[in-house]
């Protein structure tokens, strides 16, 4: 029997969106650290918050950027997507919380550079957005209508967001908790893939999604 057509595509689209938005993240990184030392002009510049110079792995960086945003945008539109998709109510509500979740981790990086009450808004998103997170993960994992395959799936997710907030904490140790944060990012950003594949390997047959 064929598998749910708009379940299987919206997620095969995270996942390629997670994909993206995280290798042009790090080659922007990368490509912004070498312009950097190429161009040290143009680094003294942006830390004096005026534009300078750019070279070719400046705008390689710049390029990379926008790629970023395009994975995000990428990635919300098939979350919503996703959310659309679910034909029972408490998992549209499950769905919906990861879907607003993710809004709100968002807001709160752009929020967090506004001088003074940025900070504090900031802190509030982020607890609310990360438990919106787990409260969406937690009811599709615990979803009456999800195959075993789709609940294990939403778990994994479910644990992943444990792990980042583990790390996030970690991460405050001098010396070594930045180091560890690193490894416990590497490792979720793969368990996060599988997990979102499990989720679409798992999606119902038409007939039982109609």
């Amino acid at each position: 029997m064929q598998k749910n057509q708009l379940w299987v595509q919206s997620v095969d689209m995270i996942i390629k969106s997670i994909w993206i938005y995280t290798i042009a993240g790090i080659l922007g990184a990368i490509f912004g650290a070498i312009d950097g030392i190429l161009n040290p002009v143009s680094f003294l510049s942006a830390l004096a918050g005026e534009s300078g110079p750019t070279g070719a792995f400046g705008t390689l960086d710049i390029i990379c950027q926008i790629v970023v945003i395009a994975g995000y945008v990428l990635f919300f539109l098939n979350i919503k997507k996703f959310m659309e998709v679910q034909t029972n109510e408490a998992d549209q509500k499950g769905a919906k919380d990861i879907y607003l979740a993710y809004i709100l981790l968002i807001v709160a990086d752009v929020v967090d550079f506004i001088p003074v009450i940025g900070g504090i808004a900031w802190l509030v998103l982020v607890i609310v957005g990360y438990v919106k997170l787990l409260s969406g993960f937690k009811a599709l994992r615990d979803s009456a209508t999800y195959s075993e395959l789709a609940k294990s799936g939403a778990a994994v997710l479910y644990t992943s967001t444990i792990w980042i907030l583990a790390g996030a904490v970690v991460s405050i140790i001098p010396f070594v908790g930045g180091f560890i944060n690193a490894i416990i990012t590497l490792v979720v950003f793969f368990t996060i893939l599988r997990g979102w594949k499990k989720i679409q390997d798992g999606a119902p047959d038409e007939t039982t999604a109609a």
